[in-house]
């Protein structure tokens, strides 16, 4: 939450710097600016040009990823409140749990059961994705698309995943269950079957996996040390 508003702010800042430049280099005599900098005239004026430039790019890209930051930050959050609502009382759901490895990347989400601890990776594709050795696809009408921008959704999951566990260990619970799951809110799932993590597709699938999970520790046995997580996981938010 806190990175896309960075990532705004640097993208603003880069884009005022460009078009400041260029409002410089188009307002200058460009023969004094020749004398200036002691190039001939059309030289100066390729040179003047292309000055605002990588400013501009800087710009265009951080307030690109900005917008793209701030839609997964209000798909964590429209997330979270779906799961709040759904989920069975002894859930704690915590959306943009901040590791204490001083990362810049927030994790989307963390939910506490009875079963244990699941990290979930929402992901809000349109149509229909496929996966490939943990590369994600949106499938098109004569095979795969796009690869799907960023790190790959199951990798994320699994690398956010192992954060997660080691703030886990740190705290003293070595023995708490921690499962990478990604999640597509809206498209439909082709073949994922070589996607290292669990992946479902819609928000009810989720509700269910979440509420179904079994693990080796009995869910009465699980349900102290995921109480006893909840409150450090808040206090890490903050």
């Amino acid at each position: 939450m806190r990175r896309w508003r960075r990532t705004l702010r640097s993208g603003l800042f880069w884009t005022a710097l460009g078009l400041g430049a260029a409002t410089i280099s188009y307002a200058l005599n460009m023969d004094v600016a020749a004398r200036s900098l002691g190039f001939d005239r059309s030289l100066a004026s390729i040179f003047l040009a292309l000055v605002p430039i990588p400013a501009l790019a800087l710009g265009v890209h951080g307030l690109a990823l900005s917008m793209r930051l701030r839609a997964a930050s209000l798909l964590a959050d429209r997330t979270a409140d779906y799961l709040n609502e759904h989920l069975p009382e002894g859930y704690v759901v915590v959306p943009h749990y901040g590791p204490r490895d001083d990362g810049e990347d927030e994790v989307a989400m963390v939910v506490i059961g009875p079963p244990g601890v699941v990290v979930v990776e929402p992901h809000d594709e349109q149509g229909e994705v496929l996966c490939h050795q943990d590369h994600w696809y949106r499938k098109q009408k004569f095979g795969l698309g796009r690869r799907l921008p960023g790190m790959s959704p199951s990798r994320r999951a699994r690398w956010n995943a192992a954060r997660v566990r080691t703030d886990i260990t740190s705290g003293g619970l070595v023995r708490t269950p921690v499962e990478p799951l990604v999640v597509f809110t809206s498209a439909i799932l082709g073949d994922v079957t070589s996607s290292s993590v669990p992946a479902l597709a819609g928000m009810d699938a989720m509700v269910a996996r979440l509420v179904n999970i079994r693990t080796d520790a009995g869910a009465a046995r699980m349900r102290a040390p995921a109480d006893a997580l909840a409150e450090p996981v808040r206090l890490a938010v903050v």
